[in-house]
């Protein structure tokens, strides 16, 4: 399985003798690029975009002036280390190089050990460059070159958006200082979802970009907003936090009711676009983003086509949900929405063939229509029945109904109902908040 983090690419311009040092770097885990010529390895840089240049001096004829200036002309950003052998009888040369343009100038013969670790060092500090101070995280330019490898040499990958809502507003009431703590809690609720190979980055403030499997982002998009909404109250006073909104102050002395922080993701991956630079998938990925802040509280939208027949399911990394319902249109209706929300769905039309769904299938959620009578039972004996046997009844019902009765809800057993009509959107949300107040993690990640 090839790692989302791409290797670190040297190119290392050197004679045929040199076999021994690019041997001793490979070893050591780098990518290697090894040309005989200057002018050669002049005309892929650009191309290669590597983290680091190592060159024989005695293959320049100018000590690495010329070299040395067309890389600092390129436009790659960040720009590699230009680090020139020079042999230890010769050190005017190591001066001449340096003011050439060198950033570093080692000796020769050296181990190939010790010179991969004088590489690392060097490739260690310009990482450090780039490094977030909030939260100790790689910044924009390492995110945006990690986003370029995931195009142009994995097969499977998911970029997810992340960033804070209403954020300015909690800074006004509470201070930057515990803004900042916000900001870093949230940096550690990402890194609490990290599988091995998943990358994370903060590009500034509070915008975060994930990269992980694309079979497991929107299972990852859900749990973020889960981990997050259960710990993000604890940043208000019990006040704030039990009412659920601030009193922001506007312009003229305007007060309004601003809702708690909650967080917005944007999800994208392989295949769903014909991406071919980092800027078209943070786009895309943005878009994604601000639809979802368009939802109450914490959410997220992917724009992950409805899955097909032949496309695998992964029904095991998503919770599965079973929307029993007799009217077919809309039974197909809520089924599609749903598997769009990043759900495993299956329907059933009959009451009969729901309690053997149930049995075998044992879903998170059940979404039942609870008006029709099927099989010799209403909706409201079947919940009555689920809630009744100690294996299912950890498992949330949500009914809707043309006819509330508040008695016979809570008789039954339903953990959810809702009087019709309704808006979908409405339903989704309180799907969305069940299912976060009580998931086992195993089904998530």
């Amino acid at each position: 399985m090839n790692s989302i983090k791409p290797p670190s690419k040297l190119v290392l311009i050197a004679n045929d003798l040199s076999k021994d040092v690019s041997d001793a770097l490979e070893k050591a885990g780098f990518k290697i690029d090894l040309f005989n010529d200057v002018s050669e390895a002049e005309s892929m840089i650009r191309a290669i975009k590597p983290d680091l240049v190592l060159v024989y001096s005695d293959l320049t004829g100018d000590h690495g002036l010329n070299l040395c200036q067309k890389i600092r002309a390129e436009e790659i950003n960040p720009r590699p280390i230009i680090v020139f052998l020079v042999h230890e009888d010769n050190p005017d040369e190591r001066i001449e190089v340096l003011r050439s343009g060198a950033d570093d100038v080692i000796s020769y013969p050296i181990s190939g050990k010790e010179l991969a670790f004088r590489v690392m060092a060097h490739i260690r500090r310009r990482q450090e460059t780039h490094i977030n101070t909030l939260t100790g995280l790689p910044d924009a330019v390492i995110a945006n070159n990690v986003i370029e490898h995931c195009i142009n040499n994995l097969p499977d990958w998911a970029v997810l958006s992340i960033d804070l809502d209403n954020l300015r507003i909690y800074n006004e009431t509470y201070g930057e200082t515990s803004g900042d703590q916000m900001i870093k809690t949230l940096a550690a609720v990402l890194k609490s979802v990290l599988s091995k190979d998943d990358f994370l980055a903060h590009r500034g403030s509070d915008d975060f970009l994930l990269i992980t499997r694309r079979d497991n982002a929107e299972a990852v998009a859900e749990e973020i907003c889960r981990r997050f909404d259960y710990i993000a109250p604890r940043f208000y006073t019990k006040t704030d936090a039990s009412r659920g909104y601030v009193i922001g102050v506007g312009p003229n002395g305007v007060r309004r009711r601003i809702p708690l922080v909650s967080i917005s993701i944007g999800v994208t991956a392989k295949g769903r676009r014909n991406f071919i630079t980092a800027v078209e998938v943070l786009q895309v990925a943005r878009d994604m983003r601000y639809l979802a802040k368009s939802k109450t509280g914490s959410d997220w939208v992917s724009d992950r086509l409805r899955l097909v027949a032949n496309e695998p399911a992964h029904a095991e990394n998503r919770i599965k949900i079973l929307v029993v319902e007799s009217d077919a249109s809309m039974s197909l209706l809520l089924r599609d929405t749903l598997e769009m929300e990043g759900y495993f769905v299956d329907t059933a039309h009959s009451f009969n063939e729901a309690w053997s769904m149930i049995n075998s299938w044992l879903p998170e959620l059940i979404l039942i229509e609870t008006d029709i009578v099927s099989d010799g039972i209403s909706g409201w004996e079947l919940t009555k029945k689920v809630k009744q046997d100690p294996k299912l009844a950890p498992i949330w019902l949500v009914v809707t109904t043309k006819n509330p009765d508040h008695v016979t809800a809570l008789e039954s057993g339903a953990d959810l109902y809702l009087p019709k009509p309704f808006e979908l959107q409405f339903l989704f949300s309180e799907i969305r908040y069940l299912l976060r107040a009580r998931v086992r993690s195993g089904v998530l990640l």
